[in-house]
């Protein structure tokens, strides 16, 4: 029986630090069907999911799919249209969710309770996070960053227990080490 949580994850972390490992770790815990949206056929995802079309998502009833697209707007509206049910991993979102929150965007993030969906967004850079998406998310799985933890993001509610939290995880000997942090905390 699929877990329904809704919620909405935010992990952010340099290329290789695990964000991908651990994306695919939680959306397959859920026991969901698991769709990712990628503008860049990320080589993680070539053998356990299916390349799907846009256009074919109404048909989409079970088992891990890929969108490889150039157009995630679109994408993000589709699913927001046609799809329930589902965990849903936004792969380099800083390519396609930026500062202005585009319409289709914004209301996939807002519908993802009513659609029954739980939403993973990647960033390489916490101050790559639009400030409507740092108001939005539920957790945050922080890894290595390259932000300059000088700079005050007040964007983040919870800015305080972020720095402290990426100041532990950049410390830390291991490369791929993490942390989950929730907004609440």
């Amino acid at each position: 029986m699929a877990v329904r949580l809704n919620k909405n994850y935010l992990c952010i972390g340099r290329r290789g630090t695990g964000k991908t490992t651990i994306a695919k770790a939680i959306a397959a815990a859920t026991g969901r069907k698991i769709c990712v949206i990628d503008t860049d056929f990320h080589p993680s995802y070539a053998k356990d999911f299916t390349l799907y079309k846009i256009a074919d998502l109404p048909k989409w009833k079970s088992g891990n799919i890929r969108l490889i697209t150039s157009n995630p707007e679109h994408a993000m509206k589709e699913l927001n249209t046609h799809c329930t049910n589902a965990f849903i991993i936004c792969e380099d979102a800083a390519k396609y969710v930026n500062a202005n929150v585009q319409k289709p965007v914004k209301a996939f993030i807002i519908d993802h309770r009513k659609r029954d969906f739980d939403i993973l967004l990647m960033f390489h850079f916490l101050a790559d996070v639009p400030p409507y998406v740092a108001k939005q998310y539920d957790s945050m799985i922080i890894f290595k960053t390259g932000d300059n933890l000088e700079t005050k993001q007040p964007k983040f509610a919870n800015w305080h227990k972020i720095l402290k939290v990426a100041k532990e995880v950049n410390a830390h000997k291991e490369f791929n080490f993490c942390i989950k942090i929730a907004i609440d905390e």
